[in-house]
């Protein structure tokens, strides 16, 4: 199973946003100091820390992918993560509330929602920061490891972890990674495919899917599932081909 950005060191977070619940129990905000015992809050705190935290990631990974979000500044990006993720997380606020306490009624919903979604903004900006703070911090090793290799020739070769070798079969992004498929394996790095394009030049292969580019040479046959076309690489990757880039696959020769 293949690893997403977005899964990575994800045990770190979880350990951070329970150590915030674990604080917000022992002080008692909004009232549940004096309405809930230490192990209830505890609880309270705990549930709904890991609920918003889930629907943030999740909300995130997806407008990660998705054009034009992943273009936006990446306050305005979680800042919208943030708004969306607190209409289901307010939800769990009367629900975890009304089991652990008393029930609120639903048509509370309105005046909790904008408290909560405080929070969860903040909550999802300081994610999205610190997230961006990590993939700079990357993208600056992988500056100077590329820097540091020059006898593995110009521009995206030298991106390839050695143990990969160089006989590049395709690439596939994923988010701020692309992953590099070759002969013996794949891995990814900090790069934008489209940034791998122009390193690559249009000689060495053709893009056949907004999150796809193909190696020439790579392909060995072409198969229909339904509506979708399929390349199939020589390692046995199989590769889908989207309509708008049909034609590039055509001139090929793969289809």
């Amino acid at each position: 199973m293949r690893e997403s950005p977005y899964l990575r060191r994800l045990h770190w977070q979880l350990l951070t946003v329970l150590m915030f619940a674990v604080v917000l129990a022992v002080i008692g905000p909004f009232g549940t100091y004096n309405t809930l015992g230490l192990g209830a809050r505890l609880i309270y705190f705990g549930l709904i820390g890991v609920l918003t935290w889930v629907l943030v990631m999740l909300l995130a990974a997806w407008f990660g992918i998705l054009e034009p979000l992943d273009r936006w500044p990446v306050y305005a990006r979680m800042t919208l993560v943030g708004l969306l993720a607190a209409v289901p997380s307010t939800a769990g606020v009367i629900l975890v509330h009304g089991w652990l306490s008393w029930p609120i009624p639903w048509r509370a919903y309105p005046n909790i929602y904008p408290d909560n979604a405080f929070f969860t903004v903040v909550i999802a900006v300081v994610i999205g920061l610190a997230m961006e703070q990590r993939l700079r911090a990357q993208a600056d090793a992988e500056r100077a490891r590329v820097a540091e290799r020059p006898e593995a020739g110009p521009d995206f070769f030298r991106r390839i972890p050695p143990a990969l070798g160089h006989d590049l079969l395709a690439l596939e992004m994923e988010d701020h990674y692309l992953r590099i498929h070759t002969a013996v394996g794949s891995d990814l790095v900090l790069l934008r495919l489209r940034d791998a394009l122009g390193e690559l030049g249009p000689k060495r292969g053709r893009q056949v899917h907004r999150s796809w580019w193909v190696a020439d040479g790579a392909v060995t046959s072409s198969e229909r599932t339904g509506a979708r076309t399929l390349l199939v690489l020589r390692n046995g990757l199989k590769v889908p081909v989207s309509k708008s880039f049909r034609d590039q696959a055509r001139e090929m020769g793969w289809l």
